[in-house]
């Protein structure tokens, strides 16, 4: 099935200002195609992304939680948030990306196709998605004629559709939902000091079970988790805000502003302030 959608060039297509002449679709805002994305992201999302990862491996990382992708599958970019993804080591994804605007997110999971607990899905059909796939990028080629951008709308909903069909929701046990409490506390109360062997026990577990657990489930320590989380937020701020980089290192939990600043450039590559002025260039992130 890959030949239906061989020798593709890279593509973009801006949607968002064209008219719909038959509402009632949700509305594509851009849409791309990279035959062989290389490089590894770190962005905040202002709009809602399915990323289709049709060929490749590599990793997605969201709230501190590191996931493995392997193609066929989908990883979601959530608006409001700090996403981490890409090919790891030599490799290269092949990648169909569809973009809607941020307030279409209540619709999806109202069509039970989008949860905040399900970044990464694998893809079962995967003859189907490709056919799918084929069809939409070439429905693409002709979008500015009077309707076809209604039809690319269609597209892209069943095109999300077939990746999900299939594919199993995942069922806790007692000690998922005791991590899952752990976790949407520390998501709630990262920006305090924390003493996690206590909240540990206080959800049943002893302090090496809890480890043992945490780790096999999140792939990184506790407190890694906390520290991504305070610099996932630290990078909001910086877009979002005027704050200085003591006052977000401050609002985000660290007292200390130059061990906040180590640890920024030791997660994200580069200076607090070097990420908020490349964040606000044109065409940034």
């Amino acid at each position: 099935m890959d030949n239906l959608i061989k020798g593709q060039t890279a593509a973009y297509r801006e949607l968002s200002a064209l008219q719909r002449c038959f509402p009632g679709g949700l509305p594509v805002r851009a849409t791309g195609y990279m035959p062989a994305k290389g490089n590894f992201a770190h962005r905040y999302f202002d709009r809602l992304s399915f990323m289709f990862v049709l060929r490749g491996k590599g990793e997605y990382r969201r709230r501190g939680q590191i996931l493995p992708v392997a193609g066929a599958c989908v990883v979601v970019g959530y608006p409001g948030e700090y996403i981490e993804y890409g090919p790891t080591g030599k490799g290269a994804w092949e990648l169909l990306y569809i973009n809607y605007e941020a307030d279409c997110a209540g619709s999806f999971r109202a069509r039970k196709l989008l949860a905040n607990d399900r970044p990464v899905w694998p893809i079962h059909g995967h003859a189907a998605v490709r056919r799918r796939v084929a069809e939409f990028l070439e429905a693409l080629q002709d979008v500015d004629t009077f309707g076809h951008v209604d039809r690319i709308d269609r597209l892209a909903e069943l095109l999300i559709l077939e990746s999900a069909v299939g594919s199993p929701a995942e069922m806790g046990d007692p000690q998922d939902r005791a991590l899952a409490q752990v976790r949407a506390y520390l998501e709630q109360h990262f920006r305090e000091d924390l003493d996690i062997e206590d909240l540990a026990l206080e959800h049943g577990f002893s302090p090496s079970g809890f480890r043992r657990s945490w780790r096999a489930s999140m792939r990184v320590a506790p407190g890694q988790f906390v520290t991504q989380l305070r610099i996932r937020e630290a990078c909001r701020l910086l877009v979002e805000s005027t704050k200085s980089v003591g006052e977000i290192s401050e609002a985000v939990g660290y007292r200390d502003p130059l061990y906040f600043s180590r640890k920024f450039r030791q997660i994200i590559g580069e200076t607090a302030t070097a990420y908020r002025q490349s964040a606000a260039a044109p065409g940034a992130r």
